[in-house]
């Protein structure tokens, strides 16, 4: 997948997820229920309400929640395991 947004992966996808979030508000996250309904669908919704793949982008370049939550959760668990700053 490629866009005019530069979304050619996963990754740049979650960086322009973060980056809309940035300049719109009263988004929240789903609840885990509703990604996994929609998972159990073979969808889901990006932030922009576009509906894709769990594991995709749609063509504005935004992540699907899957992948939004997918990367915090894992930002999360790295931070969770990182020695502290005796400093």
């Amino acid at each position: 997948m490629s866009d005019e947004t530069g979304a050619t992966d996963a990754h740049a996808a979650i960086r322009n997820a973060h980056v809309w979030f940035e300049s719109h508000s009263g988004w929240a996250p789903p609840e885990p229920e509703t990604v996994e309904e929609w998972a159990a669908d073979g969808v889901c919704r990006c932030p922009d309400e576009c509906l894709v793949p769990p594991d995709g982008w749609c063509e504005h370049g935004l992540a699907s929640w899957a992948l939004v939550l997918a990367a915090l959760a894992d930002e999360d668990a790295r931070r969770a395991f990182r020695p502290r700053d005796p400093g």
